[in-house]
């Protein structure tokens, strides 16, 4: 495997993580295709509108634990990415881990997450993806 990362893919991969980390709901709509099929971890397959409901409420819940000490994510840290491009689609397949903070205690948990990009007109946007949790 080619150890070089396309940049241009690494730039998407990096908006995606950041629009995640802070919960831009704005920005993940615009990463996620109107017609996603997303596989998440329990094994149930969600569209779109699914995605960005789950997004939403993580923005609430994110913005209710800071209020009243709830648990909540303090780091979200994504490694060792791989990518295949094949013209105007890529595939992404990356380890990430989120540290959630309740009272005195840190928890985190790894999982993995494999992306299907897609060019269509001059916009990359996610077509499928595929999370599992690791061990």
């Amino acid at each position: 495997m080619d150890n070089t990362i396309d940049p241009e893919i690494l730039a998407l991969e990096e908006r995606l993580t950041g629009a995640t980390r802070h919960m831009d709901v704005e920005a993940l709509n615009s990463v996620y295709a109107d017609d996603l099929i997303f596989t998440g971890v329990t094994g149930v397959i969600c569209d779109k509108k699914a995605v960005m409901d789950e997004a939403r409420r993580g923005l609430e819940a994110r913005g209710a634990g800071a209020a009243t000490g709830t648990p909540s994510v303090v780091s979200y840290d994504k490694d060792d990415l791989k990518v295949a491009r094949h013209g105007r689609t890529a595939v992404t397949s990356y380890r990430f881990r989120v540290t959630i903070r309740g009272g005195d205690q840190d928890v985190t948990r790894a999982y993995r997450t494999t992306n299907v990009w897609m060019r269509r007109a001059d916009t990359w946007q996610i077509v499928a993806a595929h999370t599992a949790i690791l061990g």
